[in-house]
């Protein structure tokens, strides 16, 4: 009998793309102001929150972080006037989540998945501490 086991992600890759989708939110939440658009804040987020539902599929899932980085760069300066550039921080975290598999990088997935962690703590904290006002 032969049992054949689908590789899945690795959960340090699924949790630096969790990071990624939560880490811009606290601006949004603390905002008293109409600064950000929230049609294009929830609108961003679905669209940073598509790896998650690739979590069966690990080159699926390299490939979405990568193409959604790439693509949230313009996004998150072109739309700062909309408070878009609270999305900074995920392209980093999406880039590190794609490449922070153990089985394929046993000596660099470590680091970096720690650099992801400090990475979104601190820019939570960072925003939580300031009182972030738009």
């Amino acid at each position: 009998m032969r049992v054949t086991v689908r590789e899945s992600v690795h959960p340090w890759q699924f949790g630096l793309a969790v990071c990624a989708v939560v880490t811009p939110l606290p601006p949004v939440v603390a905002s008293e102001d109409g600064f950000f658009a929230l049609p294009l804040v929830v609108a961003t987020t679905a669209v940073l929150a598509a790896p998650l539902f690739l979590h069966t599929r690990p080159s699926s899932f390299r490939r979405a972080a990568g193409t959604i980085s790439a693509l949230l760069l313009p996004w998150s300066l072109i739309g700062s006037w909309f408070g878009m550039f609270a999305f900074f921080p995920s392209i980093p975290l999406l880039l590190l989540a794609a490449f922070a598999d153990p089985r394929r990088h046993p000596r660099a997935a470590g680091v970096l998945a720690a650099a992801g962690l400090v990475l979104a703590a601190a820019v939570t904290l960072l925003w939580w501490g300031r009182g972030y006002q738009a």
